[in-house]
């Protein structure tokens, strides 16, 4: 078996600092899909809120 320096990887990936971050608009798309969902919960929390 071969040892793979750290900081070497797939090329779909890169490297900034300690983190390994993805490359593409898959990842970018659940992202932003899991931010609406919290906005549009938070947001019917506000209107739906006790008086």
């Amino acid at each position: 078996m071969s040892v793979v320096p750290i900081d070497e990887g797939p090329r779909s990936r890169r490297r900034v600092g300690p983190f390994w971050i993805e490359e593409g608009i898959g990842l970018v798309l659940v992202g932003a899909a899991m931010l609406l969902v919290v906005a549009g919960l938070y947001g019917l929390a506000v209107v739906l809120r006790p008086h």
